[in-house]
């Protein structure tokens, strides 16, 4: 008599346990083949009570399904919708800053409701699981890269993010883009953005240099007082603090002028209609005179026009004299020399200034600017100290840190720097002049090729690192922040899990072209793949509900 039951069945079990859905694909792929062994016979070998194999079988009926379903019933299958499913949370939901409905939608568009549930409810758990495993992730990964990376110097850049209750304070290392603090806090003081920089730093071989930002009262005292480093102020809304008083202003007459000359031309256009109907020596006196005035305000209009775009060239000048190299030669440039160009660019502002009669409140603009051109050549002049010492510390020969100086570095800074350069073909010149430079310095028989292979790496270390610490602009944080706004804007409050989360996502596991994260070039060493080990924590997914019959349908309608 055949036994109904397993002769040694596996102890029962006290901990919750549900079949995973590697079970089932397996048993699936067992039962496809045409020597395969009764259900019976399987489930006393895996240990699988009978009915629940059963119900497997009968569930799903992969036999009875078309090739798609089939597959997805594999191994093979359940391994690849894991992957699809895995993909669709990391870059809609976690980068892409959409909901679990448009996921769902992509399911439901790709077919694969059928297999994976994509209600809203299903799906909650599977996201606030993903986001829990990324910040698990960042706290094993990052003690890890900090024992192994190399002693470096930092400039920090910070700002602050108020798309929530409170506010999101946010550092990040230009150079690599790292995220260094990105966390809420209830106040936005020098004391609390000093502890989030070393709670963001703690356990690293860093030491911060520099902290640029936008000028808020907490951060330059947290510079000053909290890291006891100097502040750089940032371009950009240096620039804006100038502009905005004078566009204004200047772009008043424009829109007069405009306006007068569209009336000027519709009364030349009617007095020339009337010398054709009835031409005299006063009609033709009187287009002349008409004529004459649209010219007069086209020409008021024009020099209206020039001014308003000298002002704006002059404040991008500003912008492309500020660097410690010269963009055209890539020569050092000292601190009064920068000095010198700024103030050549902020003369030609004031000139235009009092030949428009602009009021206060444009000349005040121009004179706050005075001082915080001043404050940009000190930042050049601290480039100039800072590098000075670091090429004494290599213990190189006068000439050989004359060449660093003129060639290695010019070559490394415009090779980070044309990235940000107005047009792509100042990218491209930038990019060029780079490459030339740094061949120069490294060329055979120049002064840096004698040195030793560790000498030679020690030098591009040390080089590299002291290109990245000219900080301009806080860019890299503003862009930071609109992308945490438009996930608010999309999503709702965030969480601080979810805040985590998407840190992890951008430290370790956005690319740039070269393949590199930002916490490889930060860390200087490569760290486990985000996506593979986010795949082997990742919870079975949750399954459809099954179908009703449709007899029990009709039962349904017929009892309504």
């Amino acid at each position: 008599m055949t036994p109904t039951h397993c002769s040694n069945p596996p102890p029962p079990r006290t901990d919750p346990f549900r079949w995973s859905a590697a079970d089932t694909a397996r048993a699936f792929d067992h039962f496809a083949a045409d020597n395969h062994s009764s259900q019976r016979q399987y489930a006393q070998q895996q240990g699988i009570p009978r009915s629940t194999l059963g119900y497997w079988l009968r569930r799903d009926k992969p036999a009875d399904a078309d090739d798609v379903a089939a597959f997805f019933h594999s191994p093979a299958g359940v391994a690849c919708l894991r992957g699809i499913v895995l993909a669709a949370f990391v870059a809609f939901h976690e980068r892409g800053a959409c909901g679990l409905r448009l996921i769902d939608y992509f399911l439901q568009l790709a077919q694969l409701d059928r297999f994976v549930a994509s209600s809203r409810g299903a799906l909650q758990p599977l996201a606030a699981h993903l986001e829990a495993e990324l910040g698990t992730f960042d706290d094993e990964q990052r003690p890890l890269l900090a024992k192994q990376m190399a002693p470096k110097n930092i400039a920090v850049t910070a700002d602050e993010n108020f798309h929530g209750q409170d506010p999101c304070l946010v550092a990040i290392e230009p150079v690599s883009n790292f995220i260094l603090v990105e966390c809420y806090r209830d106040r936005r003081d020098a004391d609390t953005w000093t502890q989030a920089l070393r709670d963001g730093m703690r356990d690293m071989l860093v030491t911060v240099v520099l902290l640029n930002s936008d000028l808020a009262r907490g951060l330059l005292c947290c510079a000053e007082k909290g890291l006891e480093v100097p502040h750089s102020p940032d371009l950009f809304h240096g620039q804006r603090d100038l502009l905005k008083p004078l566009l204004l202003p200047l772009a008043r007459p424009i829109q007069q002028a405009e306006k007068d000359l569209e009336k000027a031309r519709q009364h030349t256009a009617k007095v020339d209609a009337t010398l054709e109907q009835l031409p005299s020596q006063q009609a033709v006196l009187t287009i002349v005179e008409a004529v004459r005035n649209e010219l007069l305000i086209a020409g008021r209009l024009e020099e209206a026009k020039e001014r308003q775009e000298q002002v704006v060239q002059q404040v991008r000048g500003l912008g492309d004299d500020y660097h410690p190299f010269d963009r055209h030669t890539g020569c050092p440039v000292t601190a009064e020399q920068v000095t010198e160009r700024l103030h050549k660019h902020l003369e030609q502002v004031e000139k235009v200034v009092a030949e428009a009669g602009l009021g206060e409140r444009a000349r005040e603009a121009v004179a706050r600017t005075r001082s915080w051109v001043g404050t940009l050549a000190a930042c050049v002049a601290w480039f100039w100290m800072l590098t000075t010492k670091c090429m004494e510390d290599l213990d190189l020969s006068d000439e050989q840190e004359r060449t660093v100086s003129e060639s290695l570095l010019p070559g490394l800074y415009w090779e980070q720097a044309a990235a940000r350069a107005r047009t792509g073909e100042e990218r491209q010149r930038l990019r060029q002049l780079a490459t030339q430079l740094q061949q120069a310095a490294w060329q055979e028989g120049s002064v840096l090729a004698s040195l030793s292979e560790a000498q030679q790496q020690a030098v591009q270390r040390v080089a590299q690192e002291c290109a990245g610490l000219f900080s301009r602009s806080s860019s890299c944080v503003e862009g930071r922040n609109g992308r945490l706004s438009l996930h608010h804007h999309g999503q709702g409050r965030l969480s601080t899990r979810k805040l985590k989360a998407l840190t992890v996502i951008h430290n370790y596991g956005v690319k740039r072209r070269d393949g590199t994260t930002a916490a490889e070039r930060f860390f200087g060493v490569k760290h486990q793949d985000l996506f593979s080990w986010l795949l082997e924590r990742m919870p079975d997914l949750p399954r459809p509900a099954a179908k009703r019959s449709q007899k029990a349908v009709e039962s349904s309608i017929q009892g309504d």
